[in-house]
């Protein structure tokens, strides 16, 4: 999502590519209409940005749970990454007063490849971390295995409509296919995160355009969020 730099007025969040793709879409969201991240660089508090060694370091009240065999082997920690982050945002909602969504974003394998049965158990344990919380407008960006399959899919390669195999390639970057070698064979090199970043706001990559299963069930879940965000029970 980003990362924090220091500043003479304090830690300052820096945006990475995964941010300025959420960004976008409320940007052309019938129901927002406007940046976030750019109202955030004018100086209004528009974003908060926590990362996991924050979100794990975090203790709210409420129950821990396993995630079990139900949920996959190894989820609770993604069930309570979403609790704790559900939790501060509802914490944010009561201090302002203003209608808040949360997202959290992790790889569904950054290391290999992932079954689709995987990916979903770590979506759903999300879904049931931010339901443990009490928070409706949390979302699960969990690109499967990882995030260059979004982006290669938004360069258009091999091609919008064939994104879907993407998410078979393997997350391992030592693996002769991996998606990075992928995507520094598409660029002509290796690109870093702010080159990454930059495609999202110069346009070159339309999050809009990007069609693959474990995007279209994150802008889902974006969607829902917005609507419950703006519609608080």
């Amino acid at each position: 999502m980003g990362h924090k730099v220091p500043t003479e007025s304090g830690w300052e969040f820096r945006p990475g590519p995964m941010a300025r793709i959420v960004d976008r879409l409320l940007e052309i969201h019938s129901r927002v209409g406007y940046s976030l991240l750019d109202l955030q660089s004018q100086g209004t508090e528009t974003v908060r940005f926590v990362d996991e060694t924050e979100l794990a370091q975090c203790t709210k009240p409420g129950p821990t749970k396993l995630a079990g065999l139900k949920y996959g082997k190894g989820n609770a920690f993604f069930t309570r990454n979403a609790q704790v982050l559900g939790l501060l945002a509802i914490e944010d909602y009561e201090k302002s007063k203003q209608p808040i969504m949360a997202v959290l974003f992790r790889d569904a394998d950054p290391t290999c490849s992932s079954s689709r049965e995987e990916w979903k158990n770590k979506f759903n344990s999300m879904l049931r971390g931010f339901d443990l919380a009490g928070f409706n407008a949390g979302v699960p960006m969990v690109p499967r295995p990882k995030s260059e399959a979004w982006l290669l899919c938004g360069l258009k390669y091999p091609s919008n409509a064939g994104c879907d195999k993407l998410e078979e390639a393997s997350g391992n970057d030592d693996s002769p296919k991996s998606l990075k070698k992928q995507l520094v064979a598409v660029i002509g090199h290796d690109p870093s995160a702010e080159e990454q970043t930059e495609w999202i706001t110069s346009r070159r990559i339309d999050p809009a355009s990007i069609s693959m299963p474990s995007f279209t069930a994150f802008r889902d879940a974006l969607e829902l969020a917005i609507n419950n965000a703006l519609n608080p029970c």
